[in-house]
């Protein structure tokens, strides 16, 4: 079963990082590092909770690109196109979390049951 609160985390911690790239800050390294931190934490809740973790970020992270009430964003004189821009983001980290989940082979990790 996958756990709610891992992934409203990392949507809150990229909806986050959208913000910051709407607000003009160099957010690359710390989205690749999130995104990796992502990754290793579902691959560790699917380990001890069960399978999924890694595609519900995906999809939440979906969901919440179509939001159009933001609340960690200013939306300056075209809110439309600030919108649009957040989305393009987040479906973005989406887009690259699916990609991660089809390359994950095997949990390459020890855990003790």
């Amino acid at each position: 079963m996958v756990e709610e609160g891992f992934v409203q985390m990392y949507t809150r911690d990229f909806a986050a990082l959208a913000a910051k790239a709407e607000a003009g800050l160099e957010i690359e390294a710390a989205l690749n590092k999130r995104i990796n931190e992502t990754r290793a934490h579902a691959t560790l809740m699917d380990a001890r909770k069960g399978e999924g973790h890694l595609a519900a970020v995906a999809e939440r992270l979906k969901l919440e690109s179509r939001r159009t009430s933001v609340r960690e964003m200013r939306v300056g004189a075209d809110p439309d196109a600030t919108l649009a821009r957040r989305e393009a983001f987040l479906l973005r980290v989406a887009a690259l979390l699916d990609a991660q989940q089809a390359e994950a082979g095997p949990l390459s990790i020890a855990v003790r049951p």
